[in-house]
């Protein structure tokens, strides 16, 4: 594990300083203003916004879900849900960090024509009639003192990020890691190597239902091709992984309808497969420039150790930071329940990071913006105190943004 987070530190801690700097720059109205159309250049633009962002299968969709809510397009919406998960900043350095230039480039790459493919397919079958929504949205503006706005932007890199990813992360390191030490080293290969097809099929069939980020899944990717399996198999675990999971694919139902849901995951497999056959007959030429960059360590290098120490410190706070959140959220949700006025509980499913907690607080706030709120991502529990509480269309308004209500 000490091996991978060397190779992954200085990468990702790149891709933090991006990600921060994305999220001071780019407005959110100017997310909503721009793809509201049922035509080419809102799936395009869609495409071209969601990549960059570094958010999962699952904080991906609350945002999707207020961008149709907003008036974007089914198209648009899927073109988003496509291509986000699948990269980020973050995602897009550690990538060339570990796995070498060809799939830093491809990555995106494939993300971009499977969302701009995809959100075409469901914009030509989808027979509903689009209503561009008038509603005035009141959206973050990222127009105050610079001081502030370079300050929000390094809580959210090296704070608010982390806290998103730290689990799924350590989660993919230690999955890395007893790939690497409990299996030998040809015997994945051994067993389905002969096969591509059936490289592709496995890969496919583990990846769709799991969790996994598109930063968390590259320590398993690293792995899994240093047992033997194709760079193509490798690369649809890289892009089904983080485009799905079980949960996603229930709430992007709910979001899209059924008929949108089927043909979402129809397409992310075939494009995964696809792309995977595409990167196998270039990468077979390129085989040696990967394997070299892959075992390219630093371990001498007090200058990777120093960055390492320093990753791993941000991802301890980023633990005990979430931690003490779940512990004072349920204290602020215990003082809630004291009070005399007006109070509704509801427990919310689908929530997983930071993105989910907002989407749920700014649905509940645009019934009613004198409430107060007291949400919990871990138990999914959410107090809203106020007066003349509005019950029925609160949650109406947190389903429409793709989570469970009860």
């Amino acid at each position: 594990m000490w091996d991978i987070s060397l190779e992954m530190a200085p990468f990702l801690l790149l891709g933090f300083i991006f990600s921060g700097i994305i999220s001071v720059f780019i407005d959110d109205s100017l997310v909503y203003k721009q793809i509201g159309q049922k035509k080419f250049s809102s799936i395009l633009k869609s495409t071209l916004m969601g990549i960059p962002l570094p958010l999962c299968s699952c904080g991906v969709i609350p945002v999707a879900a207020t961008l149709k809510d907003y008036g974007a397009s089914k198209g648009a919406t899927t073109s988003f849900l496509v291509s986000t998960p699948q990269t980020g900043f973050d995602s897009i350095f550690l990538t060339y960090g570990m796995l070498g230039p060809i799939f830093a480039v491809f990555r995106p790459l494939a993300a971009f024509i499977s969302g701009l493919f995809c959100g075409l397919v469901v914009n030509a079958v989808d027979d509903d009639e689009h209503k561009h929504s008038d509603i005035n949205r009141q959206s973050k503006q990222n127009n105050g003192p610079i001081i502030d706005r370079i300050s929000s932007g390094i809580v959210y890199g090296f704070v608010t990020l982390p806290k998103d990813i730290v689990v799924p992360l350590f989660q993919g390191l230690l999955i890395a890691a007893c790939i690497g030490f409990f299996i030998p080293p040809d015997f994945i290969a051994s067993y389905v190597s002969s096969n591509r097809l059936l490289e592709y099929c496995v890969m496919l069939v583990v990846s769709l239902p799991l969790y996994v980020c598109a930063t968390a899944s590259i320590p398993i990717a690293v792995v899994l091709f240093s047992k033997g399996i194709s760079a193509g198999a490798i690369f649809v675990f890289l892009m089904a992984g983080p485009a799905t999971n079980a949960s996603s694919v229930a709430i992007i139902g709910n979001i899209m309808g059924k008929k949108i849901l089927y043909i979402y995951l129809v397409l992310i497999a075939s494009s995964a497969v696809f792309f995977g056959i595409v990167f196998d007959a270039f990468f077979a030429i390129n085989e040696n420039v990967l394997y070299q960059h892959n075992h390219l360590h630093h371990h001498e290098n007090i200058f990777y150790v120093i960055l390492t120490v320093l990753f791993g410190l941000i991802m301890a706070n980023a633990y005990l930071s979430k931690r003490i959140e779940n512990i004072s959220s349920k204290g602020t949700t215990n003082a809630f329940n004291s009070y005399q006025n007006d109070s509704l509980d509801l427990v919310v499913g689908g929530m997983t990071c930071s993105h989910c907690k907002e989407s749920v607080e700014s649905s509940i706030k645009s019934i009613n913006e004198d409430v107060e709120t007291s949400i919990d991502i871990a138990t999914g529990k959410v107090v809203v105190l106020g007066s003349d509480l509005d019950v029925v269309a609160i949650k109406e308004k947190i389903t429409s943004r793709g989570f469970t209500v009860e």
